[in-house]
């Protein structure tokens, strides 16, 4: 996975939630900017931004396209987000 240093940390995080039991590789990779992008100063959460912010390597429109087309199982995710809170 071609990342900044600080992803290194992010992806860990998710390592550590279990998401990869539930997300493929190219999925955690995206998120991975995703927070880059939204936990950097002066993003405004824009697609445009997402992309100029996280560097992802990526156009807009493949981000777009992941949001959009992605099969999301957000209670699974939000289930183990308050897992790792409760610890």
């Amino acid at each position: 996975m071609n990342r900044l240093a600080h992803h290194q940390g992010i992806h860990k995080f998710f390592m550590t939630l279990g998401l990869a039991l539930y997300f493929s590789k190219p999925v955690i990779k995206h998120l991975v900017h995703l927070v880059d992008a939204l936990t950097t100063k002066g993003c405004s959460g824009t697609l445009t931004d997402v992309g100029y912010w996280s560097f992802h390597p990526n156009h807009r429109t493949t981000l777009s396209h992941f949001f959009t087309k992605s099969p999301w199982n957000e209670e699974k995710l939000l289930e183990k987000l308050q897992e790792w809170i409760l610890r």
